[in-house]
């Protein structure tokens, strides 16, 4: 309670802090602007062809692997890509890998 002199007490010190702090939850925050992702490469872009083995490697195991023997450079622009989905203990194939996969043996002809 606050005493005599008017001088607020331990409590209307805390409730002061807290209307404070309300307040300052209450103003809009300043957000910055939303970054443009920078351009990667598309999934329809042209596989070089360790890329193109990578993809037939995982498709010749009906695209689930525990182990895929690739350089990380490849692992990596194929996941960008989201053509495979890479785990801590399998990869697999996705839709879009399944395609490309079937594309590039139709353009290799």
């Amino acid at each position: 309670m606050a005493d005599a002199s008017g001088t607020p007490g331990f409590l209307g010190n805390v409730v002061r802090g807290l209307r404070g702090a309300a307040t300052l939850r209450l103003r809009p925050r300043q957000r910055p602007a939303p970054r443009q992702a920078a351009p990667g490469p598309s999934p329809h872009d042209g596989l070089d062809a360790a890329e193109q083995a990578a993809l037939e490697q995982l498709g010749a195991v009906d695209g689930y692997a525990t182990r895929w023997p690739v350089r990380r450079e490849v692992a990596r622009s194929l996941a960008s890509r989201q053509l495979v989905v890479i785990a801590s203990d399998y990869v697999l194939l996705t839709e879009a890998g399944r395609r490309a996969l079937t594309s590039g043996a139709l353009g290799r002809d």
